[in-house]
């Protein structure tokens, strides 16, 4: 957030000149203290700013050099003595919006909340630009959840939707395909791609307990299904549990939690899944937020497919960047790899994975929002195929793209569309998939 606040200082820089030359303070004239630390701000030079400005005590009270100064201890990461300096600042110039907001960052980063919220709410009632409303809901949403750490909290959301896919079995595009050892060779009806529509519906809910001021624990579960109007045999119902403990303090977030699903296809039991994740969150800035994660899971399969059953471990990393100015985006980068060790002495159903995810969210108004990504992975065999002495090569690629309208902060409408389609050096396993879903979705937060 602080590239975001960065941003408004834009035209807090115009006003403030104004400020300088009205008290005759002109360009001509030998640079002065206050000009100095302008400079170097306006460059990003905070901690140089701040150094200087220490050796300038008599310049405290002067409304320009307090102003500057105030921006560069804030910026450098001495928010105690920049707000006092923007104190000083704002009570002899209180309506200078930009003061106040950079008031407000500093009481933020020292976490007066309250204080901070006061200033954030003085700036938004004189209707600043929308590049500076879209910063402080930054802000504010991060005071929310700051706040949230320390009370028992409850969140829930459930949805409903329609849907079409255009390859609900994932099965290939012809039935006429080339296999090694066997040549040309017909696929069976129920292996080509059938397409379907379905509709949808899913809830879930999660409780928060405050444990001491950086220790919490959450508990909650959620449950989805999908039901296809003519092929009702790949009907799913997903069954989730979860729960575990976060730790925050300073920039660093810690989250581990234990979860277990089970996959039901046509009423009937296919596949649990028992595991445990670990991730760790550091903000880099106000704008950059980098984290790794880590993941075990078990997975296991009924009937004739507990052949496929496997220990997964998975490891990762990535990067979150807000960018400031119209339609706040917000970028987010994943990497991760990953191992599927088969159990059953089948590993040529193991596989050793590779994959990434960029999205990019947008929000050109308050009710509105639009997000796009693109993913890819892809799949090593660790043997070759048991039946067709072939080791099996994949690699899937998604496009995603969808939007949201909210008729209120707990209702919204909600558009998504997938396009993917998985590659592989054996023809039996490609495929291509589209899918459509329109749902309704009510939060409560």
């Amino acid at each position: 957030m602080r590239g975001s606040a960065t941003a408004a200082r834009a035209y807090l820089v115009v006003s403030t000149l104004f400020l300088l030359v009205s008290q005759g303070i002109g360009p001509a004239q030998a640079a002065t203290p206050a000009e100095e630390l302008r400079m170097l701000v306006e460059r990003g030079q905070a901690q140089e700013a701040y150094a200087r400005g220490r050796r300038y005590p008599d310049q405290l009270g002067d409304p320009a050099f307090d102003f500057y100064y105030g921006v560069a201890a804030i910026d450098a990461g001495h928010p105690g003595e920049g707000t006092l300096a923007l104190e000083r600042y704002v009570i002899t110039y209180p309506n200078n919006l930009n003061a106040r907001l950079e008031l407000a960052r500093g009481y933020f980063m020292m976490g007066e909340d309250g204080r901070a919220r006061e200033e954030f709410d003085g700036v938004l009632k004189a209707n600043p630009p929308a590049s500076v409303r879209a910063n402080i809901a930054k802000f504010e949403e991060a005071i929310k959840a700051r706040e949230d750490r320390y009370r028992i909290r409850l969140t829930g959301y459930a949805e409903a939707g329609y849907g079409y896919d255009s390859n609900v079995n994932g099965g290939v595009s012809s039935s006429n395909i080339s296999l090694p050892i066997f040549g040309p060779v017909v696929v069976a009806p129920a292996g080509v791609k059938t397409d379907d529509g379905f509709s949808m519906a899913g809830a879930g809910g999660q409780i928060n307990v405050p444990l001491t001021q950086r220790w919490s624990a959450f508990v909650g579960a959620s449950i989805d299904s999908r039901f296809y109007h003519r092929l009702d045999v790949f009907d799913q119902l997903n069954l989730t549990g979860f729960g575990g403990a976060l730790w925050q303090k300073d920039r660093n977030l810690i989250r581990v939690s234990l979860s277990a699903t089970e996959l039901r296809l046509d009423s009937e039991r296919f596949r649990d899944i028992f595991g445990g994740t670990g991730e760790w969150y550091h903000q880099l800035s106000e704008s950059w937020t980098a984290n790794v994660f880590g993941q075990y899971a078990r997975i296991a399969y009924t009937g004739t497919n507990a052949v496929r059953d496997a220990d997964f471990y998975s490891v990762g990393a990535g990067l979150r960047k807000v960018f400031s100015g119209a339609w706040s985006p917000t970028l987010n980068a994943t990497l991760n790899l990953g191992r599927e060790a088969n159990i059953r002495d089948r590993d040529d159903l193991g596989r050793d994975l590779y994959g990434g995810r960029l999205t990019l969210s947008l929000k050109p108004a308050a009710k509105v929002g639009f997000y796009a990504a693109a993913s890819a992975q892809r799949s090593e065999y660790l043997e070759p195929d048991a039946f067709l002495a072939t080791r099996r090569r994949d690699l899937y690629a998604a496009i995603e793209a969808g939007g949201s309208y909210n008729f209120t902060d707990a209702l919204s409408l909600r558009l998504d569309l997938i396009t993917s389609r998985n590659d592989s050096n054996l023809e039996l396993y490609r495929y291509a998939r589209n899918v459509a879903l329109l749902k309704l979705r009510y939060d409560h937060r």
